[in-house]
């Protein structure tokens, strides 16, 4: 999933659903200006996959919100 479609329309104190988890608009929207495309769930580990052209790296849904 394109993080650019995710978020477009939202605005900073909101939150989107992505599988079992809710993360903030805000926490992706930073993940965005540090390169990061795209995002991907893994439930069973609890963790999202995001990449870029530049960068790539697996976070906990804890992690992301930290970036709120």
């Amino acid at each position: 999933m394109k993080l650019e479609e995710l978020i477009s329309g939202k605005s900073n104190g909101e939150t989107i659903t992505i599988g079992k988890a809710s993360l903030p608009v805000s926490a992706l929207k930073k993940y965005m200006a540090d390169g990061y495309v795209h995002i991907r769930p893994y439930e069973t580990e609890g963790a999202f996959s995001l990449w870029g052209k530049t960068c790539t790296g697996c976070f906990t849904e804890d992690q992301i919100r930290e970036r709120a």
